[in-house]
């Protein structure tokens, strides 16, 4: 299995061939012939490179993102799906469209012109997959707007480890609009979804950087590193030391009568 990793741009597998596994976001999607697979910025990911999957990727930096008119941005728990299969003509599609993008890639010349008409042919390809997409794909055009209003406002302010009246304060809702809004949405309440959040860029932090545990606590407010030990092991089911190193978890325990130094695993 190959190495976490976490991009900064966009990207799109069109898988042609074989069958594989991919991890997004700590999410095992099973992967085959005819899928489609979006990864967006920021979300951690990790190739199974054992496979025999073949797949055509597309990539972009942020700055060159078409987003789709008739949705918003995605983040974490948007419910935008992340991978679907197309019908076979719409997957056919999408190779040409995608074999059309990577033509002109290969008589790029720097020019102006030809980099305005790889913006356009990316856009193209974007709003088109995009119109193919089934109805039943969930986007954030059909979530209630207090929900929307919500998720947009925890990841600006994901750092500062926002309190739930705060923040439906500075939207003009009721933490109780909030609240109803996250329970249609996911089932859960409004702390209960931005706990939620704030656990998954902990854990990819933990996983993908190298910033020291104490730090990443200080990150995010917690002055005391226990707290947010113990806040890590309610949400993510193991202390933070051992979510960074999974060694520790196997390592026999030490006999009671042994003499340690050990002041704590995180």
């Amino acid at each position: 299995m190959g190495a976490l990793e976490r991009a900064d741009f966009h990207q799109l597998l069109v898988c042609t061939s074989g069958t594989g596994v991919h991890h997004v976001d700590y999410e095992a999607i099973e992967l085959s012939a005819g899928m489609l697979l979006r990864i967006h910025p920021g979300q951690v990911q990790r190739y199974v490179t054992d496979s025999d999957l073949d797949a055509a990727m597309v990539i972009w930096p942020r700055e060159s993102h078409h987003a789709d008119p008739e949705d918003g941005e995605w983040y974490p728990g948007s419910r935008e799906a992340s991978h679907w299969r197309p019908d076979d003509d719409v997957f056919t599609k999408i190779l040409g469209w995608v074999d059309e993008l990577y033509q002109e890639q290969q008589r790029f010349d720097s020019s102006k012109r030809k980099i305005e008409l790889m913006k356009a042919l990316l856009c193209s390809l974007l709003l088109r997959i995009a119109a193919e997409r089934p109805e039943s794909t969930p986007n954030t055009s059909r979530l209630p707007a207090a929900y929307v209003d919500f998720r947009g406002i925890v990841e600006e302010r994901l750092y500062h480890r926002p309190g739930i009246a705060d923040l439906a304060h500075d939207l003009g809702y009721s933490s109780r609009t909030l609240d109803r809004a996250c329970q249609q949405v996911s089932g859960q309440t409004a702390k209960q979804v931005l706990d939620e959040r704030l656990a998954l860029e902990i854990r990819r932090l933990l996983t993908h950087s190298s910033l020291p545990i104490g730090r990443i606590a200080a990150s995010f407010g917690f002055s005391d590193q226990s707290n947010f030990s113990k806040f890590v092991k309610r949400h993510l089911g193991q202390l933070p030391g051992v979510i960074r190193d999974p060694d520790q978890q196997r390592q026999p325990a030490r006999r009671s009568d042994s003499p340690s130094t050990d002041v704590g695993t995180s």
